[in-house]
């Protein structure tokens, strides 16, 4: 009987025994395992490493239609660790085994990366002069990480595919989380998304969209990705602008056929307000057709347009000089310029109205900015404002100078009426000749033509001003819509102005009911009409 019970005994002691080994075996298999997927949870993952200057990098090229030909090359950082491939006995070798993610990086015509400030400029918050503006001069190159990259579930494969994508300038936040390359990892993706690594937290990734990259004059890379967006404006009120720029078009182009072909309005001064009007009608069409039909306004079609409305703005300009120059030159010195001098004298003023917007658009494009000009834009952020640099400041400065032009001009006509609409050169004095008529006429035209100016003036600079309030002082936006249609109704008032003046009104019917060969009897609106000696 005792042997029986110790032979139980001992059988009961062996497989207890035997039980706890194996539980033990058991235990310390998965403790190895677990502190390798604590360690790195997957195939491909980011190994924190803030003191080495190079790291390994598992890499994975891959064609369109297969994964294969694995290599593991390493790849010095200047700035930050980059993708780490970690191989352990007990986790998969690559992200091919995790599941991707629904959202895939995609390339394409649009793809961009957003840089905050201009080509040429870097981030700079401490400015000595406490300025507002958040870029200056460049000091480093920009030069971001730009990967070809596909998504796991907590894993991304870098396929190794050299990428370029263009630059695209502007913070599209209205408000925004400031990020640092000291505590993040930032790469761009093939999409032009932002890929962003948390270097001290758990989480493996995140993807933004929305941002603007930058760095400072220290080197360090800067991301803020946006909390709240620019609202764009409703497509209901771009139409509705667009349709006002669309009803000027044919007033505008009228107005530079009619002063092309009449003859009595084929003048220095019809000739200059036609390339002003044919300059403001292709901007207008353009801009229009970009907001109608949904044409992307980056690149070349918005300095386009930014080409042909700053032209209008500067032929503007010079139809004020030619009022100032005649009444303060030609007409007290009884000087008529002949058709040569008159075409040096034009030709002189489509060279200012010419090479002065091509520099704006030269250094626009040289900045990266976009060209389309402010209109149906706000200033909410310093990156909008900024983008306006080369359209808002030019234009103001020659409204100004068109209003101190016009000023001048006032004066001029003062001076001649203080002086009895006569006036000697000293030489006629001396040598006792007789002193020559006052060109009446022409001091008549000139002054018609100095009133139409004014009043178009007028509605331009008060237009203008509106604009520049609504963009820096962001409102309500029904201002903004009714500055935009003033704006977009320019071409009517222009044909207004200047083809509905009782002069101009009667070369006109003239022209359209008989082409001058008709005899018109006096007292009527159609009476007959002196060509003036001189083009001027």
């Amino acid at each position: 009987m005792v042997t029986k019970c110790w032979k139980y005994y001992v059988k009961i002691s062996l497989v207890t025994h035997l039980c706890i080994i194996l539980m033990l075996a058991k235990a310390e298999d998965v403790s190895s395992v677990t502190d390798v997927l604590a360690t790195d949870s997957t195939g491909t993952t980011w190994e924190r490493l803030s003191n080495t200057s190079s790291i390994d990098v598992y890499t994975t090229p891959m064609s369109n239609d297969s994964i294969e030909n694995r290599s593991t090359t390493t790849v010095p950082s200047t700035r930050a660790p980059v993708l780490t491939a970690v191989r352990k006995q007990a986790q998969p070798t690559d992200c091919s085994q995790r599941e991707k993610s629904r959202s895939q990086p995609i390339a394409s015509s649009s793809s961009r990366i957003q840089k905050c400030c201009p080509l040429g400029e870097n981030l700079d918050f401490y400015r000595e002069n406490q300025s507002d503006s958040m870029c200056d001069n460049a000091v480093l190159g920009f030069e971001p990480t730009v990967i070809s990259a596909v998504l796991y579930d907590n894993c991304i494969e870098d396929l190794e595919i050299p990428t370029e994508l263009p630059i695209e300038i502007g913070n599209p936040c209205n408000s925004s989380f400031q990020y640092e390359d000291t505590e993040d990892l930032f790469f761009v993706l093939q999409d032009g998304s932002l890929l962003i690594i948390d270097k001290n937290g758990n989480e493996s990734y995140t993807v933004q969209q929305n941002y603007c990259l930058d760095q400072d004059k220290s080197g360090h890379l800067l991301a803020f990705i946006c909390i709240t967006q620019v609202e764009e404006v409703s497509k209901a009120k771009v139409v509705i602008v667009a349709i006002m720029m669309l009803i000027s078009m044919p007033c505008l182009l009228l107005v530079t056929y009619l002063h092309l072909t009449l003859k009595l309005l084929r003048n220095l001064h019809g000739w200059s307000l036609a390339m002003m009007s044919l300059c403001l009608a292709c901007g207008y069409f353009v801009h229009s057709m970009v907001h109608i039909y949904d044409i992307p306004s980056g690149g070349f079609i918005g300095y386009v347009i930014q080409f042909f409305i700053l032209s209008f703005f500067f032929w503007f300009f010079c139809i004020c000089c030619n009022v100032l120059l005649n009444i303060w030159y030609k007409l007290p010195r009884y000087i008529q310029f002949n058709k040569t001098w008159t075409i040096v004298n034009f030709g002189a003023y489509c060279a200012f109205a010419i090479v002065g917007p091509a520099i704006l658009v030269t250094l626009t494009v040289q900045k990266g900015l976009q060209g389309m000009p402010s209109y149906f834009q706000q200033g909410l952020t310093e990156s909008i404002r900024e983008s306006q640099r080369y359209f808002i400041p030019p234009v103001s400065t020659l409204l100004g100078l068109s209003f101190l032009v016009m000023v001048m001009s006032f004066f001029g006509f003062q001076r001649i009426k203080t002086n009895g609409y006569l006036r000697a050169n000293d030489d006629e004095k001396d040598n006792a000749n007789p002193i020559r008529p006052f060109d009446q006429q022409k001091y008549e035209d000139v002054k018609k033509d100095a009133k139409c100016v004014a009043l178009l003036g007028i509605i331009i600079i008060l237009a203008w001003l509106f604009e520049i309030v609504t963009f820096y002082s962001p409102g309500n936006e029904v201002y903004l819509l009714l500055c935009d249609m003033i704006n977009g109704l320019q071409g009517l008032w222009i044909m207004l102005i200047f083809l509905v003046v009782r002069r101009r009104r009667t070369i006109i019917c003239r022209w359209w009911h008989d082409r001058g060969t008709h005899t018109i009897s006096d007292g009527t609106e159609l009476q007959a009409v002196t060509k003036p000696l001189n083009p001027t």
